[in-house]
């Protein structure tokens, strides 16, 4: 095992007025290998999760997270191996995932740096899995469309933001129910790779089409459920195209996260076709994990949720690859493996 512990640690306040940081906020640092206390183990992270939230992490959110201060390392989603273990329900060898610091090597105990429970990811499943469809993005899409969108057979089910990582599970999921599922993209590759690889019946691109017009001619009859990641104009559009008691999901809105999105010009359909909007909290259903994980992954071991990822190489990646997402740079679960699996 290496003695050098390599960071990315936070290098000055954001002074970017959107969510997203900036390269100049990444500081590349050295430390020593840490010792676990008592109570303590230590993990050899294999994969960091690149997400939105971890941008929030270092800017703060109210009454969600406190800013990380400059000179300590950045936080997110990770997975690894237990190399050592002074805690009796961890042992070397665990496969597991938390939110815990951008480094080689991290000590916790049985919570992680937001309080959650340290998970374990599942016998035959690997890392990545675990920060993908069996993890945040997995999740967010499982309870976000089982108990807000609640699909049935025969709906029209449209997902923005569909070939991310919440979007294209959330997809799959409203397939599962029998659902007629379009997804909303940008560019001809990312709507292929959800026709031809996870079953979805129509993509918009919303790069190069009229999304309005699109939603229009494919759903005559309107949206029974809208599950968003985006906001802005292509929210403003799905409302406008809602059949009557649809349910609209608002799981995240990076259309707005680095700019002011426009502000919602036909909201008055939720009154006039009585639709819900529900927005909902990744870590308001940690009682929930165990349950949904187990679900994912029986659709996983039955071929029925495919699993999208886009993992850059190499822990100098890092900065680059945060930061992209902004961009729709990535196409499914973007993630960065700074190591091999000790485990493997």
């Amino acid at each position: 095992m290496t003695q050098v512990n390599r960071q990315w640690c936070v290098a000055d306040a954001p002074g970017s007025a959107g969510l997203g940081l900036t390269r100049e906020q990444f500081e590349y640092r050295e430390s020593a290998v840490p010792e676990p206390a008592e109570g303590e183990v230590l993990i050899r992270n294999v994969y960091f999760s690149c997400d939105p939230m971890n941008h929030a992490w270092v800017k703060g959110m109210e009454e969600r997270f406190v800013a990380i201060p400059v000179g300590q390392p950045m936080c997110g989603g990770v997975s690894g191996r237990v190399m050592k273990s002074r805690h009796p329900d961890f042992k070397e060898g665990d496969a597991v995932t938390g939110f815990l610091e951008f480094a080689d090597y991290t000590t916790t105990g049985a919570f992680d740096r937001t309080g959650t429970p340290l998970q374990r990811i599942p016998d035959g499943f690997s890392l990545a899995s675990g920060l993908a469809t069996l993890g945040m993005t997995g999740l967010c899409a499982y309870f976000g469309m089982t108990d807000f969108g609640r699909p049935r057979l025969g709906d029209t089910v449209v997902v923005s933001g569909a070939a991310g990582a919440i979007g294209t599970v959330a997809g799959q999921l409203a397939k599962l129910c029998g659902a007629r599922v379009i997804g909303i993209a940008g560019g001809s590759r990312k709507g292929a790779m959800l026709r031809d690889d996870l079953g979805f019946d129509a993509t918009i691109d919303y790069k190069n089409e009229d999304v309005p017009a699109r939603l229009a001619a494919l759903c005559p009859d309107g949206i029974d459920v809208f599950f968003d990641n985006v906001g802005g104009a292509i929210l403003d559009a799905a409302l406008a195209n809602m059949a009557h008691g649809g349910r609209l999901v608002i799981c995240g809105g990076i259309a707005g996260y680095n700019s002011q999105a426009p502000g919602l010009q036909n909201h008055m359909a939720l009154a006039m076709r009585g639709c819900t909007m529900s927005g909902f909290f990744f870590f308001d259903y940690v009682g929930r994990f165990r349950e949904g994980v187990d679900r994912l992954a029986r659709w996983m071991n039955a071929g029925q949720v495919k699993e999208v990822l886009d993992v850059a190489d190499g822990f100098d990646t890092v900065p680059e690859a945060a930061l992209g997402q902004f961009a729709g740079a990535n196409m499914g679960k973007q993630l960065v493996r700074i190591a091999d699996d000790p485990g493997a």
